[in-house]
Order: C-alpha cells, then structure tokens, then sequence
C-alpha cells in the first residue's frame, strides 16, 4: 500500500467517522473534535518522534520521507487544533482585570492529582525517548590502538579479518534498527572544505566544458579540468554546493593534493586542491626526501621518477562519519570510486594518462602532507603523464606492509579497517607487519554467474542475448559535457526500458578493463525492460547476455524496494543494477586481501560513475544508492554471502 495512505489512514479513519455520524444527524460537538483532534496529534507526534530518533537520527534513510510525511500531517493537526481552541487562545492572550479562574486550593483532588501524574508521565517518556535515542544513536566504541591482532607477527592475516568483522558490524538489517549498535563518537559536522588560508595561492586557468579538437596533453588548463571532474562544483541549489562526482548525502568527504614535479605553469612542490577557490595552496616547496631521491624499490613504485604529477586522493572521516556512522567508509571509497572515474575519462579525452597506483606507501604522504590518519586517510594515488608515458610497474607484494600505529582508534572499525587496507613499504621502518598474498588464484571468469543453488529461475530462460545493434554510446567520446550536467534522477516515469538501452547500458559500464581489482561482478533486477523477463540477471560480459540467477522468490518492484532501504528510487525504477565483490577474486590481489578489498570498492565505483555518464549520454536517469539492508540485497539477486558482498545499488528509468 502506498506510504500515503498509510500516513494519513488515522486522518481519513477520522475523516469517514464524522462523515458517518454527520449522515446519521449527529454531527460532532467542537468538544467532541477537539478531543479527536488531540488525539490524532499524540498520534502523529509520537510517529515523528519515534522515526526521529529511531531510524533518521541513526541514519537508516529510508525513513526520511516517512519522517516528513508524519511532520507535515503533524502541522496539519496542530493548524486544527488550533482553530477549535482559538477562542480559549485569544481568551488566554487577553489583558483581564481580575483573576477569572478560582484558586488552585478550590480545585477537587483528584484533578489536581490526574493533571500532575499526566504532566509526570509525559515527562518521564519525553526523558526516557530523549535517553534511549541517545543510547541507540551514540554509543562509544573503544577499540584499542591494535585491533584483532594487526600489531601481531603471527597474525599477519587478520588485516583480512578487520574488513569481513567491518563489512558485518556496518551491514543494514532490519533486527538492526532497533537494537543497540554501538559506534565511535562522530561529534558534529567538520566544514565541507579544507582550507590552507595562509599557504601561497596558485591559481589555475579555467577547465575546459568541452574537450578542445586539438587536445593538447598534460600541461595547466588540463590539470584544472581533471581536478574540476573530479571534485569541482557544478551547481548550488539551497546553499549546498554539488559536484561534478556523486557523493553519499553530498557530503564530499573527499581532499584532493597534488605532488608536482615538472609542470609548465605548476612550480614543483606539494598543492592542496583549492575547490571553491578554484585553484591551488602550495603546502610545501619541495617533494619529501623520501621521494625526491634515489629511493629503494618499493617507493619507487609510490612516485616512479617519471611521473610529472601525482594526484592524491584523501577522506576526511567525519565530514561523512557523523551521518553514516560505521558504514562511512564503504561510502567514502564508493563515493570517491565515482570522482576518480571521471578523472580517467577527462584524461582520455585530453590525451593525459592517468595511471590508477595500486600500491604505494600511503604513510610518506600522510607524513609530507601532515595528515592525521585517525582523522583523513591516504585512499588513492593516480600518476598523471603524457599520454604514451608508461609508469614503472609497481613492486612486488613482498615489499609491502600493513602499517603499524600506537594509541587509541577514535573512529573505532574505520580507523581499523583503513589501517587494515593500507601499505607501507617494509624498508621504511621495523615494526611492520608483512602483508600475506593469499595462495589463490586470480579469477579466470569461469565461475561467473554463480551456479544455480538449486532454487529454479522462475520459468525464465537460461540466457538472453544482448542486441549486437545497440553498439557503443556516440556521446561518450567528449565526457566533459556529460560530468558538468550529470546529476542523480531519484523519479521515474512507469515506461519500460528497452532492451537495447539496457545493453548499452552495461557495456559502458564495464568498459575498459578493470582498473584496480578484477573482482566486480553486476547483476540486474528487471522490473519494466522490453525483451527481458522480469527477476534477476547476471550481466556477463564476455558473453555479452545475461544470465538468470536463481534468486528465491520473485524480486518485483516492493521486494526491490524493500531491500533498498524502502527508496522510492529503487521501486519505481525499470531496472535496478546490483554491483557485487567477488570475495575469492579481491582476496587474490597481489597487494593482499585487505587491499584488494578496498581496490575493488573503489572498481565498484568506477562502474558506478560509467553508468552515470552513459545514462547522461542516452537520456536514462541514473540514482546510485549505497544504503541497503544487506541480507535482503543478497536474497534480492540470490546472492550466496559467502562468496558475494553486495556493495551498491544502481536505479535505471526514463526521468519523471
């Protein structure tokens, strides 16, 4: 039933009941609707309280507009309620002359008892609400400076243990909602941008909207444009400025730095990205000695001596953190999954090569750049050249080491699990943990889709043939028009998506190869799409079909919504992308488990942005959603956890 007539069913129970009674001759005394009224109100108020501090302050999203809903009936109430107390209002506000009420004393007993328990046990549940929201809400998790065992030689692989104890303790579930979570202490918002107001200015020419006929490779005004499709603004509307990237509830956690080398128009040294400035604020004149001379092997891989340019990517933890809670990092590496694709294809366009580093020593940078890592980590490292440069290849796994830190964890699993997927080269110092490669092999694609789990795939057929006709997306081929007007499309029109669209769809999706992890799977949830039968598909690419997944029950349009956290975007749309990590594929990342988990995140998110720029392109609203109940995503698509972790949602329709 639509969450309209379900938030005013009081109201029209009332409506009818009047109604019933005015038919029948006895219309209601103001008396008898005041009483109705005050009623309806306790009713609603407590609607608005209880989804305020048991779902909205806990930041399970898909109660927002239920909360409004409930708020504007609550106004609606008190508007009526007002009318039939106006006169005792007015009566109230006049001047009298003298005392129009007797004494207290003269009042019976028992009222003045009523009144006193009435106003007592409102206060007492108004306290115990307060106090029980404030438990759920915000609860300390103190985790010590060594979680599950990362300062311990001997338990080298528990770096993979922190992401699978993270994934569950930030997992969404229903049982979830109401029961205690404990959390890290987020405190309040930190400014939306970091500023740098004493270091020197460097401004930089403005980004081209378009790519230029003749692209003129790395040089200044395409540094600007890079650094503008990454992060830069776009639009504001009600004070909130939007970017070129998505970010989970525009938050933009993300800092952009810059290690130059040799740039016309750049004097060399280490920038901070200036975004409302526009430009760039030099943090230090000088590369770091660790980077500026003859380094050992493993650094070289961390800023190879021909890279001009080093783009950083960092994320201040609490600028999302304290509206997400624990499931800020999946956001934060999403989120920033989306920027840096945008990064690669403007680069594309203006003949620069943007080179994803996969593994680099993320505490010389925190160091040169003064980073506090419980606060803002070291997520990406991109090395921006000339198009036809080559980087060296990075190093060896054996080089690498999970870093060690002591003290306390303020942010609790995130700053775990960040220390958990970062690397430090071994050399750099004693007191390193080594970073244990797992013995398993790299995925070959053979076992993708999953095989059936003997759950029938609902009369459906095996496999359908994507249309060869539908052929690459024309406009992609100059992105920069496409990042400036992207935006998220959260309303759909109920037309069916055509086949042919979809497959358009999911080409440039995974297109090129994988950048950073080989361990992203997509799936589809068809519920409008001309020549594909509704329920769940895995999209594969070297077949260029989709093949039926088994998934128990039938996953329509309320099943659909359900999963996503009852998002309106996720019902109404006609297709619903499911982007999975395979956990045997990211496991067997040369870097380690723990790495490649976070390299395939960040994959997740370079899928995610492809989808956003090729539904610009093709006149498709595209509305990423990384807020979901786990288990029920899982069912969604049949979904076996143990081999698939469900990481973001994707809505696909025609624009309402």
């Amino acid at each position: 039933m639509n969450k309209l007539v379900w938030v005013f069913l009081p109201l029209l129970a009332a409506a009818l009941l009047a109604g019933a009674l005015a038919l029948r001759g006895r219309l209601p005394t103001r008396a008898r609707l005041n009483a109705i009224s005050s009623l309806l109100l306790l009713v609603y108020l407590l609607a608005t309280a209880g989804l305020g501090i048991f779902w909205v302050a806990n930041q399970h999203l898909p109660v927002f507009d239920w909360h409004y809903l409930f708020g504007y009936a609550t106004v609606l109430l008190v508007v009526l309620h007002l009318a039939f107390n106006l006169r005792a209002l007015l009566a109230a506000l006049r001047p009298r002359r003298q005392a129009a009420s007797a004494p207290a004393a003269a009042a019976p007993r028992r009222r003045r008892l009523s009144g006193a328990l009435a106003l007592g046990g409102l206060a007492a549940s108004t306290g115990g609400a307060y106090w029980l929201g404030l438990r759920h809400g915000r609860t300390e998790l103190h985790i010590g400076g060594d979680p599950a065992g990362l300062g311990d030689a001997n338990q080298a692989a528990s770096a993979l243990a922190v992401v699978e104890a993270f994934h569950a303790h930030s997992a969404h579930s229903r049982a979830g909602v109401l029961r205690r979570a404990a959390s890290a202490d987020w405190g309040g918002a930190p400014p939306p941008f970091k500023t740098h107001a004493q270091a020197p200015a460097q401004p930089l020419p403005a980004p081209w909207r378009t790519a230029p006929a003749d692209p003129p490779g790395l040089n200044a005004q395409a540094l600007a444009t890079l650094l503008w499709a990454a992060a830069g603004i776009t639009a504001e509307r009600g004070g909130l400025r939007l970017r070129a990237a998505p970010s989970s509830g525009a938050l933009f956690a993300t800092e952009l730095y810059l290690a130059v080398r040799q740039l016309p128009g750049v004097p060399s040294g280490l920038w901070h990205v200036d975004v409302p400035g526009r430009g760039l604020r030099r943090l230090a004149e000088a590369l770091p000695p660790a980077l500026a001379a003859t380094l050992p092997p493993a650094l070289a891989a961390t800023l190879p001596p021909g890279v001009p340019v080093a783009l950083l990517a960092t994320a201040v933890f609490r600028r999302s953190g304290h509206k997400y809670g624990e499931r800020t990092y999946r956001y934060l590496l999403g989120d920033l999954g989306h920027a840096l694709e945008n990064v690669r294809v403007a680069g594309q366009a203006l003949h620069v090569g943007v080179h994803f580093a996969r593994a680099f020593d993320e505490s010389v940078w925190a160091d040169a750049l003064q980073l506090d890592e419980r606060e803002e980590g070291v997520l990406a490292q991109l090395w921006l050249t000339d198009a036809a440069a080559t980087p060296r290849p990075v190093a060896p796994p054996a080089d690498w080491a999970i870093p060690l830190r002591q003290g306390s964890a303020p942010l609790g699993m995130t700053d775990a699990v960040h220390r958990a997927t970062s690397l430090r080269a071994a050399a750099s110092g004693a007191g390193s943990v080594r970073a244990s490669p797992t013995d398993r092999p790299p995925p070959a694609g053979a076992d993708w889709p999953p095989p059936a789990a003997g759950s029938p795939a609902m009369g459906r057929a095996a496999a359908v043939a994507l249309p060869a006709a539908s052929g690459p997306v024309p406009a992609l081929a100059d992105p920069l028009p496409l990042i400036a007007a992207r935006r998220s499309v959260r309303r759909y029109r109920p037309q069916a998506l055509p086949l042919p669209v979809l497959g358009q769809l999911l080409r440039a999706m995974t297109t090129p190869a994988p950048q950073w992890a080989a361990a992203v799977r997509a799936s589809v949830v068809a519920h409008a799409v001309d020549g594909l039968p509704a329920g769940a598909w895995a999209w594969v690419p070297v077949a260029d079909a989709l093949h039926a997944r088994p998934a128990a029950g039938a996953p329509g349009r309320r099943r659909s919504r359900a999963a996503g956290l009852d998002q309106d975007a996720i019902g109404d749309a006609a297709a619903v992308v499911v982007l999975t990590l395979d956990r045997g594929a990211f496991a067997a990342d040369p870097a380690g488990a723990a790495r490649g988990w976070r390299h395939a995140f960040l994959e997740s998110g370079l899928w995610g942005e492809r989808l956003y720029l090729a539904g610009q392109a093709l006149g498709v609203g595209v509305c990423a959603v990384g807020a979901f109940y786990d288990d029920e995503a899982s069912a969604l698509i049949g979904a076996d956890p143990a081999r698939e972790w469900v990481v973001q949602f994707a809505a696909l329709g025609w624009p309402a």
